[in-house]
């Protein structure tokens, strides 16, 4: 196997736009197309400049029952964009929380069992998922494992299911408690799927190994100083979990792994650290994140120099829509971060689609360079 091109993508709500990403997509041609999360969203936008949504939902209200979560997933699959997608190339798939419920958990709060049992339900109906994950009331296998001949290995992860519930992030400039989110008895994945995933790393089929998955996997510290935490929802609110996969990897030697990510809905690519405080700690490996299809960032500021001073692993951000186009062989991994024009007109005559950045990483050299 020489070659493998694949895109990502993930978080495109109905309301805030038309889905341009997939006709990039769809031009592309890939291989593969992987999805990320948040394929419908069960509630309406909440965004302040509402009169930038192109589009209505038929059933406006959040929805709570499987006819409704049906409703929403047929919806989507009116937009020819979306179904020239799934036409094109294999799609492989996870969800994160809006198939459900805003930042969802393993507990019954604030998703109860019967609102996931209908969302698992419409998701299991609505998208290319194998009969294995046929649901079994608010239970749904989800995590899974393919292999890409000899050159690339998905390890597909679910970090809602068995997740413990978030550290609360009280307003003001108090911040989440670092105790609890550094605590060593809290995990993102849940200790049978922590398991199962460093069982993956003991084997090396393939020269890469990409965990595709949900929220930000990389730190992102804003003040630089380690006495203060941000961000529960991502990996950062399951730090200790994070480091038994990231020292995992290391010590069972998995020579290539770059993390592949959806969820904040804007193109982020980061180096990954064992001590993200430590800027001299060794690159253990890299991570891609896609912006989103529709849903906005409007509220969300570029980093300032001062924040990349003190996030020196991350290398790049931006706010705009698209996804992420990849092309891996066996000497490196190419990924091109994509953007689009305007997703609230639709005019397909004046629909843009531009690789605004790319980066490469070297087999057997962890670490992200620009070309």
């Amino acid at each position: 196997m020489n070659q493998l091109k694949y895109c990502f993508s993930s978080c495109q709500h109905w309301e805030e736009g038309y889905y341009h990403a997939y006709k990039g997509i769809v031009a592309d041609d890939p291989d593969l197309v992987l999805f990320l999360g948040d394929y419908i969203y069960e509630k309406k936008s909440g965004r302040a400049a509402q009169e930038r949504n192109p589009r209505s939902l038929a059933f406006t209200e959040d929805v709570t029952t499987l006819a409704q979560y049906r409703a929403r997933h047929a919806q989507h699959k009116t937009d020819a964009d979306l179904q020239a997608a799934h036409a094109i190339a294999p799609w492989i798939v996870v969800f994160d929380d809006h198939e459900v419920m805003n930042n969802w958990n393993g507990t019954t709060s604030p998703a109860s069992a019967a609102r996931k049992a209908a969302g698992f339900q419409a998701f299991y109906e609505n998208t290319p998922i194998r009969s294995t994950a046929k649901p079994n009331g608010s239970s749904i296998q989800l995590y899974r494992q393919f292999v890409w001949g000899n050159l690339a290995r998905f390890h597909m992860l679910d970090t809602r299911q068995y997740r413990n519930a978030q550290v609360a992030d009280p307003s003001g400039d108090a911040g989440p408690a670092c105790t609890d989110m550094r605590s060593t008895s809290r995990s993102i994945l849940g200790s049978t799927e922590e398991a199962w995933l460093l069982k993956q790393f003991e084997s090396h089929p393939t020269t890469w190994d990409f965990l595709g998955q949900q929220v930000f996997f990389a730190q992102r510290d804003g003040d630089g100083n380690k006495a203060t935490c941000e961000s529960p929802d991502s990996w950062q609110g399951y730090e200790a979990s994070r480091n038994r996969i990231q020292q995992g990897w290391v010590d069972r030697k998995v020579a290539n792994p770059v993390v592949l990510t959806g969820d904040v809905h804007r193109h982020w690519a980061a180096d990954l650290r064992l001590d993200y405080f430590d800027h001299s700690d060794p690159i253990i490996g890299s991570e891609l994140v896609t912006t989103s299809v529709t849903s906005n960032s409007d509220t969300a500021t570029a980093p300032s120099s001062t924040w990349y001073a003190n996030n020196p692993h991350v290398k790049y951000c931006k706010g705009e829509r698209g996804y992420v186009r990849v092309t891996t062989t066996p000497t490196q991994t190419r990924a091109d971060f994509m953007t689009t024009s305007d997703t609230s007109v639709y005019d397909p005559a004046s629909v843009v689609i531009k690789n605004d950045r790319s980066y490469v990483v070297q087999a057997g050299r962890p670490g992200l360079q620009q070309v």
